[in-house]
């Protein structure tokens, strides 16, 4: 597996390095310093995966990551950032980031966030850059806080109910099952929770449930690309 890790800081980029290849044995590392140092890594050699800063001096991760899926929209890149500022996370994710986590990640997570990226099964996301997702997120250049709000979209009892059973990534049978409803009912409570929150699909509905501390996981979160959601290491 041979994965390009651009960080401008030298000893973030080591230290990741060696935490890849102790905790992925095949893993080949390619280092890059920026954009395009990157965009010239590529050139001359394809990649399995990429993990990219955000924040970087000139081109940002975003402007890498726009010029990836422009040349080569079949490679997965993983966000890896300081900043939970949740308009970076709706940039990167609009614009095709196979994962967004914060540098204080665990390396399982790390890891299972590679997996699933390779795998095209879903994206993983920290929870904290979800919740911020639909909260007052912080200045870019603000540190990151560990506390938002709940929102009240106002939500009856059921409907929350629905909405927890979505975001652990049960499908429409298996809500109906544990709750004693037939499936066309819990069809049109997905339908009111979609309205009340604002979205139009599965995905956006757990990444909101998370947002609301409904089944809120300690740990990374893979919305699937089948519009379910898992918790890792649940």
């Amino acid at each position: 597996m041979k994965v390009l890790l651009v960080d401008d800081h030298t000893l973030v980029r080591r230290g990741l390095s060696h935490l890849l290849v102790s905790c992925i044995p095949d893993a080949q590392v390619t280092e890059a310093g920026g954009t395009e140092e990157a965009l010239e890594v590529l050139r001359s050699s394809p990649h399995d995966v990429a993990l990219v800063d955000i924040r970087m001096p000139g081109r940002d991760g975003l402007e890498l990551l726009r010029e990836i899926r422009s040349g080569d929209p079949k490679l997965p890149v993983i966000m890896l950032s300081s900043y939970d500022n949740g308009e970076y996370v709706k940039a990167a994710l609009g614009q095709g980031a196979a994962g967004y986590l914060l540098k204080d990640t665990t390396p399982d997570d790390l890891v299972q966030a590679i997996v699933v990226a390779l795998s095209g099964a879903g994206n993983v996301l920290s929870p904290r850059a979800v919740r911020n997702m639909f909260d007052g997120s912080p200045s870019p250049d603000e540190p990151t806080r560990d506390e938002s709000p709940r929102m009240n979209a106002g939500l009856t009892r059921r409907e929350s109910d629905v909405l927890e059973l979505l975001s652990k990534g049960s499908s429409n049978r298996e809500i109906s099952r544990h709750l004693f409803l037939s499936e066309k009912t819990v069809k049109a409570h997905l339908a009111a929770v979609f309205r009340k929150l604002g979205v139009t699909n599965r995905t956006q509905a757990a990444m909101a449930a998370v947002a609301m501390g409904i089944g809120s996981p300690p740990r990374p979160v893979m919305v699937t690309s089948n519009g379910g959601s898992e918790r890792r290491g649940a």
